[in-house]
């Protein structure tokens, strides 16, 4: 190992252990922010008082929403063929990789590496559409503030974000679509500055850009764009079913609280990473159920349980789904009896 590789490797050692603190203690702040001033006891006899079999129902719609992100990042590979089994093994790793480093968006990364391995699709493609994936996510939770906004009185915060969330989206799809509509001037631009660069590194990287710019075309396909959004829709419903059944498990209706919850854990958990999002979590859905009238203690209760009901069940389905599809025998087994 040479001495530059020594100093890059230590670099890397160091940013990692300084994202590792920074989300440790934004971890510590948030359940030191969570706990004080509580009812403990309130919180413990609302989760022994819960009906539990309401959360079965928050399971299923979790799982739904495994699907649904499956077919839409198929939509969006349109270019390639990708098993809907694969696409949704990639996805909950994915998940699981963010779950446990929630820096840096490694998950996207290690999803896009493990698809490429399984499947005829290239990792810059693959990142090219989980960008994609993630205007879509962002337009969605535009759509559901302006529609939470409209319908009933919500702070001034969730408002101001909503707006300014709009006006960002807004223009980095005006920029998207410029950018692929001038992709082969810019990619000849962007040709000639990687050229510069020192020893191999420019015709290593410009054929990585250029799969990302050619997944990124995918925007432009009619077809596509409707079945991206449609599988967008069903992953936000299933989203909030889960939410309203978890709700109504502990005697909480509310359709608006649940949506408001949904698009409030995105952002914050987007905003404020922590190692499987413990505390903020949490926090984020006491913060949101009190709008709507939701005892403190109750939305604790409401937020710890949600939290395993989404993070369970992905680490579990993302176990399992790597055992079979590493598993030739195993798959070919499952195929026959489904066949049968």
């Amino acid at each position: 190992m040479t001495e530059s590789e020594l100093g890059t490797g230590g670099r890397g050692s160091g940013a990692q252990i300084l994202r590792w603190v920074i989300g440790l203690t934004v971890l510590g702040l948030s359940v030191w922010l969570l706990v004080r001033g509580l009812n403990w006891q309130a919180t413990v006899a609302t989760l022994l008082s819960a009906e539990y079999g309401w959360v079965i129902l928050g399971v299923v719609a979790i799982l739904g929403t495994f699907v649904t992100r499956g077919l839409r990042w198929q939509a969006l590979l349109y270019q390639d063929k990708v098993g809907l089994m694969s696409a949704v093994t990639a996805i909950l790793i994915g998940q699981v990789v963010n779950t446990g480093l929630p820096v840096a968006r490694s998950g996207d990364v290690a999803r896009a590496v493990w698809v490429s391995q399984r499947e005829m699709v290239g990792a810059s493609q693959a990142i090219g559409t989980i960008v994609l994936e993630k205007v879509w996510d962002l337009l969605a939770l535009c759509v559901a503030g302006v529609i939470l906004l409209l319908a009933w009185p919500l702070p001034v915060w969730f408002s101001q974000s909503t707006w300014a969330m709009i006006l960002t989206v807004a223009i980095g799809i005006g920029a998207l679509y410029l950018g692929l509509y001038w992709q082969r001037p810019l990619l000849r631009w962007a040709a000639t500055l990687l050229q510069r660069l020192p020893g191999k590194a420019g015709r290593v990287l410009l054929p990585q850009l250029e799969g990302v710019v050619s997944a990124l075309d995918a925007a432009r396909q009619p077809q596509t764009s409707a079945n991206a959004g449609l599988w967008t829709f069903g992953t936000w419903v299933f989203g909030a079913l889960a939410n309203w059944a978890v709700m109504r498990a502990f005697g909480v209706q509310s359709w608006p609280a649940a949506l408001f919850l949904e698009a409030t854990l995105m952002l914050g958990g987007a905003v404020v990473p922590t190692p499987g999002r413990i505390g903020v979590f949490e926090g984020i859905a006491v913060v949101s159920l009190t709008q709507f009238g939701v005892d403190a203690s109750a939305a604790l209760a409401i937020g710890v349980v949600l939290h395993l009901v989404v993070l369970a069940p992905a680490l579990i389905a993302a176990a399992l789904l790597s055992v079979i599809t590493a598993s030739p025998g195993l798959l070919g087994w499952l195929g026959r009896i489904g066949r049968e």
